[in-house]
């Protein structure tokens, strides 16, 4: 590694642990603060607070990590250019791309790193830090509080549908099955209730009636209790979005295959989660070299306006990424291109800026 790699590896590795180390201690007091009645309400020990959030840390540092190092590269390259650093390197006959590589080569670190955290490292934490969550500060997945509406594919052409499922007492209010030939509706079965019976591994419905559809007429069957042993678990009701957090990527893809059989539409919080896995760590490289670009030219009014734009692209940056998780979560036709739009539209950005970054 070359002195000039070393020098700038130093600059930048330093302020960006000073500004995690600070916003972390920063949102961790605001976070006790906030949540101490509940600890209080709920007697929780000291021992569980405190593996709380040990498990809670990574998860801050993975969430804030992309903005962070884009904050650190706009005020790291402002210093150099403003002390004339980064002319007196050009002016000796370093390259321009030189001057960039050791950003390139921090920001390919950063994104490895990022990348086996989110997809292995922190599913382990999340799990016990959305247990904790659940239990204590009602943050997760409330079991009285029921879906709207479900429905899940049972078989090759066999569909349930429930109207209401508590899935505390593992029971579903207001459901029919629908079973298929090609596109001919053949048997419709409705009932009051359905409850799942864990002793014998089967469905229980109550006050049922079977509609049986004939080419030129129907029978109708119907009476108070039925046992239906259908292909569905009540875990195929799970529509905790949190859990999606708690999964490695090879576990993601697996429960995500798992839904899209059971055609359950909750697949598209995992999907999305999937995706922003995938995408996050490559928002590391584009921040990073955006930063750099903004930054990299000496201001001759001060570095205020180049720390202002370094902010309001930030800021930007988190209202894309929000707005497309909300979009993809809430039923998109190209999730994938909804999820890499803000890193699409930062790419061109950063184009834009090299093209009229002086070199």
């Amino acid at each position: 590694m070359k002195l000039l790699d070393k020098y700038i590896f130093k600059k930048f590795f330093g302020t960006f642990l000073v500004m995690l180390g600070v916003i972390i201690i920063l949102i961790m007091l605001i976070h006790v603060t906030e949540n101490v009645s509940n600890f209080k309400k709920y007697k929780v020990p000291f021992k569980e607070i405190f593996h709380y959030y040990c498990v809670l840390l990574p998860y801050m540092v993975n969430l804030l990590a992309p903005i962070i190092v884009f904050a650190t590269t706009i005020w790291v390259t402002t210093r150099l250019a403003q002390r004339s650093e980064i002319i007196a390197l050009l002016s000796g006959g370093v390259r321009f791309n030189r001057v960039a590589k050791p950003y390139l080569m921090i920001a390919w670190m950063l994104t490895g790193a990022n990348f086996y955290l989110t997809g292995w490292l922190l599913a382990g934490a999340s799990k016990e830090r959305i247990k904790f969550e659940t239990k204590y500060l009602n943050m997760g997945f409330t079991n009285n509080t029921p879906p709207p509406y479900l429905h899940l594919k049972t078989g090759p052409d066999q569909y349930l549908h429930i109207h209401t499922y508590y899935a505390h007492i593992n029971t579903g209010y207001d459901i029919s099955l629908d079973s298929y030939k090609n596109t001919e509706l053949l048997e419709r079965l409705h009932a009051a209730v359905i409850t799942w019976n864990a002793t014998d591994q089967v469905w229980i419905l109550q006050s049922w009636k079977k509609r049986t559809f004939f080419p030129k007429h129907e029978e109708i069957t119907e009476g108070h209790s039925l046992t239906l042993p259908l292909e569905i678990h009540p875990e195929d009701f799970e529509i905790n979005p949190n859990l999606k957090e708690g999964l490695t990527l090879p576990e993601l893809d697996i429960h995500i295959q798992k839904l899209m059989a059971k055609g359950n539409d909750n697949v598209r919080f995992f999907k999305a989660e999937k995706y922003i896995r995938y995408m996050t760590p490559f928002a590391i490289i584009i921040l990073i070299a955006l930063g750099f670009l903004v930054a990299v030219h000496k201001p001759r009014s001060g570095v205020g306006g180049q720390i202002t734009l370094g902010f309001i692209l930030a800021c930007f940056y988190i209202s894309l990424f929000l707005s497309s998780k909300i979009v993809v979560e809430a039923q998109s036709a190209h999730p994938l291109l909804n999820i890499w739009m803000p890193n699409i539209i930062f790419s061109i950005l950063c184009i834009i800026f090299y093209r009229l970054v002086p070199k």
